[in-house]
């Protein structure tokens, strides 16, 4: 893996309800060459302000549940310090989401509330990404952290934010013993694999009828084991016994 030298303008930290509309801005103009972003929100150039208010909408719902989401970001010291890079980790998978369907009813009778998306595309990849984190990472239960969100604004990029969002994770994940999960799109995959995630498998999002399509990957970074006893550490310990013993 390419190693990023210490950006000293750079600083990591917990997200406050003060930093959602520098997210918001990291969000609308990180996330757009990502094809996911593409196959949800194809009309966003023509409704921006429509794709604003719900991507706030999006970020405040994590900020005000930091019992089950820690948002995570990196801010610039060229930048007002203000956030550049963010990330969305679900620490209590078992904790259901309390939000709203953000402008796009369960019920394709109903009729969407926002412009900019494709309210089929929106409805089948949330189906299909709850139905495969289930299938690929339900047997972890709550003895995981899920990375469900990544970006870094374009003009931050090849600076190291994305891979200190990730180590945070790691971190974490590392020191409560927990496995390290995520949903990758082809944009991120890259970067997971170089931190030693693996491929448990991919999947298609694809509407019936149509050609247009988006593959995701499951990828899982292992818990780390315990380490062994070194064995001349046991034989010492084993030495010791009969003197612990009852006299």
């Amino acid at each position: 893996m390419a190693a990023f030298p210490p950006d000293k303008r750079l600083a990591l930290r917990t997200a406050t309800p003060d930093d959602l509309e520098d997210i918001a801005t990291v969000a609308q103009e990180g996330f757009p060459d990502d094809p996911e972003f593409n196959y949800r929100f194809p009309y966003r150039q023509k409704f921006p302000e429509d794709n604003r208010k719900w991507i706030v909408q999006e970020y405040r719902e994590y900020l005000e549940q930091p019992d089950k989401y820690a948002v995570i970001i990196i801010t610039a010291s060229d930048n007002d310090n203000k956030a550049v890079a963010l990330s969305v980790w679900d620490i209590s998978i078992s904790k259901a989401h309390q939000g709203s369907d953000l402008g796009i009813p369960d019920d394709p009778k109903e009729q969407p509330q926002r412009r900019d998306a494709n309210a089929s595309h929106f409805r089948k990849f949330k189906q299909q990404m709850n139905a495969e984190f289930d299938s690929y990472f339900g047997k972890y239960g709550d003895n995981q952290i899920h990375l469900w969100l990544l970006a870094t604004h374009p003009d931050f990029r090849r600076r190291g934010a994305g891979t200190r969002l990730c180590r945070w994770g790691l971190e974490r994940a590392s020191r409560q013993s927990l496995y390290t999960t995520v949903l990758a799109s082809p944009m991120g995959r890259s970067l997971y694999a170089e931190l030693s995630f693996v491929d448990c498998g991919s999947f298609m999002v694809q509407v019936d009828g149509e050609t247009e399509k988006l593959e995701i990957w499951a990828m899982t970074h292992e818990k780390d084991k315990e380490p062994e006893t070194p064995p001349g550490l046991l034989f010492r310990l084993l030495e010791l016994v009969p003197f612990l013993g009852p006299k």
